[in-house]
């Protein structure tokens, strides 16, 4: 037996001794797009808004009343040196804030060159949700026509509120009265 079939020989005995005790790779996971979206409640339903429409999130704040504007506009506060009116979103969907003044926040939204703070009543965080569990059906939440359907998690809906849709209301963007 030549050298080279010796050496041949040898190798393909130690790979198929290694081959033996070899485990499997791990199953390779398929990558699935997520979203990140913000979690928060109105008129005892949970909704998300996607992070990038939401610039920051406040506490209420100290704000003031403007004379001639629907009742839904609770006022005008002063955030770093820049005036954000501050709507209350449950009355301008014909409800009530149900939470304690402490657990209400502010969503400041940025869109459109539309700067304006709308109020709910809590904030429970950020949520990263896979895409594939979103679902374009439509709501039958009080929020139903600023909506853009819904991630099913967990057996719990969660619908999506679109913040853009409100801004491109007429209702709500006509605040004098």
């Amino acid at each position: 037996m030549s050298k080279v079939k010796q050496l041949f020989s040898a190798i393909s005995s130690v790979a198929s001794r290694f081959s033996e005790s070899v485990y499997g790779l791990p199953a390779q996971k398929q990558i699935v797009e997520a979203r990140k979206l913000i979690a928060f409640s109105l008129l005892g339903h949970n909704y998300l808004i996607p992070l990038n429409e939401v610039s920051e999130i406040l506490e209420l704040p100290e704000s003031t009343k403007l004379p001639r504007v629907k009742s839904w506009v609770t006022g005008l506060a002063n955030v770093r040196g820049r005036l954000l009116p501050i709507i209350d979103l449950a009355a301008f969907l014909g409800g009530s804030l149900t939470s304690a003044v402490r657990d209400r926040r502010v969503l400041v939204l940025d869109i459109n060159n539309v700067y304006v703070g709308v109020a709910v009543d809590a904030v429970q965080g950020i949520k990263s949700l896979p895409m594939n569990q979103h679902k374009p059906t439509p709501s039958q939440c009080p929020m139903a026509s600023f909506t853009d359907g819904v991630f099913v998690e967990e057996e719990q809906s969660l619908t999506i509120f679109c913040a853009r849709k409100l801004i491109e209301d007429d209702q709500f963007m006509s605040v004098a009265i």
